[in-house]
């Protein structure tokens, strides 16, 4: 059977959703990485705030929208125009961007952390839109292939988005030119979400007004209580658990474990965000359109041995001065198994990952698809607190 994936980006039916999902979620880490940097290397001195407390703070207020407005958010995409929404959460990415280009050229932390309050608002709503989109653009052999190639756009966006705002914000002007690819990016995002073709609601579906702590209760409840859509759920939020944990700890694995500079850092994280790419287009190679889960305990069994081998292989390292940068890192074959174990790991969740996120777009009736996705979302951003956690509890011991 032919693959979908080459007729998907080509076709209007996906490729401005794909479009918009993959600036959004560069913008979010462009965001997110530039005031990581300017925190720990510029603000905390001049504010007296630590940047530790400063950079946590800034991931709470990204995540509590989750918590806050998921059931709402799909209140409002099972009740509206599903396209419709997205040029309206695109238009107002904009105007955050520009609080945050803002933010960054002041240089001021309240409004930096705005922009990413607002950021982690405008993720909230655009979530159960694109997922719950999928079904209602594509066919069902094409789900697989559609989840799979979001699932690789969202990693190399995140990448990327880490990559340049981590590197530029602190050049001369960088702050600036942080700002500006933000705008750029937002505007480009909104320009690609004006291509996206009608989705209206469900003929079944009644128009509610979305309710913020009545609407996240129900639709847990009415999630949870299936359990067709129980088990996806969390696998995909079990995945965003362990993949949150070794992203987030990375930095000081690397440091404290492998004895390695900040640029092995950025090594790993591309790595990681390639094979998460590969499996993703794996899973649909290995169900040929097919919505099925039986090779994800497979890939779970595969995560979970790359794990416990990369934990081998990083452990007795001898202590030395200089850290080692990446040609020092890339010849040493202790450290290549080490990125091997963490491609393998990543290869896994990519084919763990994208089966599930088409299973419970495919089980989810289409009047509550949006709020079951936005249900997911709360129990993902419950895992990505679990994972800063131990992220801050990792930081600590070392």
């Amino acid at each position: 059977m032919r693959s979908p994936i080459r007729d998907l980006m080509t076709s209007r039916r996906f490729l401005p959703l794909f479009v918009t999902q993959f600036l959004g979620a560069f913008n979010d880490n462009l965001l997110k990485s530039a005031l990581a940097i300017l925190v720990t290397y510029r603000l905390a001195t001049e504010t007296g705030i630590a940047a530790p407390t400063l950079v946590m703070l800034a991931g709470a207020l990204f995540i509590a929208p989750f918590f806050l407005f998921s059931g709402a958010a799909g209140t409002l995409a099972d009740g509206m125009d599903k396209g419709r929404i997205a040029r309206l959460v695109k238009l107002a990415e904009i105007a955050i961007m520009a609080i945050g280009a803002a933010g960054l050229f002041l240089p001021n932390v309240p409004l930096l952390l705005l922009a990413l309050f607002l950021l982690g608002m405008h993720s909230t709503v655009f979530g159960p839109i694109k997922y719950a989109l999928l079904p209602q653009h594509l066919a069902a052999p094409e789900l697989v292939a559609g989840n799979a190639l979001i699932e690789a756009g969202t990693f190399l966006a995140i990448l990327v988005g880490t990559i340049l705002g981590s590197s530029v914000v602190l050049i001369g002007g960088g702050a600036i030119h942080v700002g500006v690819i933000g705008i750029a990016a937002a505007v480009a995002g909104w320009l690609a979400a004006r291509m996206i073709p009608p989705a209206p609601p469900a003929p079944a579906q009644t128009s509610n007004a979305p309710r913020l702590v009545q609407d996240s209760i129900a639709i847990l409840r009415y999630a949870l209580a299936r359990r067709e859509l129980l088990l996806p759920m969390l696998g995909i939020s079990w995945f965003w658990l362990v993949g949150a944990i070794f992203v987030s700890g990375l930095p000081v694995f690397a440091k404290d474990l492998l004895l390695a500079d900040e640029h092995v850092v950025t090594l790993m994280l591309a790595v990681f965000a390639i094979g998460i790419g590969i499996g993703s287009l794996l899973a649909e190679r290995l169900l040929h359109g097919e919505v099925s889960a039986r090779h994800v305990p497979i890939a779970g069994l595969v995560m979970a041995l790359c794990a416990i081998d990369l934990a081998r292989a990083s452990a007795g390292r001898v202590p030395v001065v200089p850290l080692a940068g990446v040609t020092a890192f890339l010849s040493n074959s202790a450290d290549l198994r080490v990125l091997a174990d963490l491609l393998g790991l990543a290869i896994g969740g990519g084919v763990f990952t994208v089966p599930l996120y088409a299973l419970l777009q495919h089980r989810s009736d289409a009047a509550h698809r949006a709020r079951i996705i936005a249900a997911n979302n709360i129990i993902n951003a419950l895992a990505m607190t679990i994972a800063a956690v131990s992220a801050a509890a990792l930081l600590a011991g070392g």
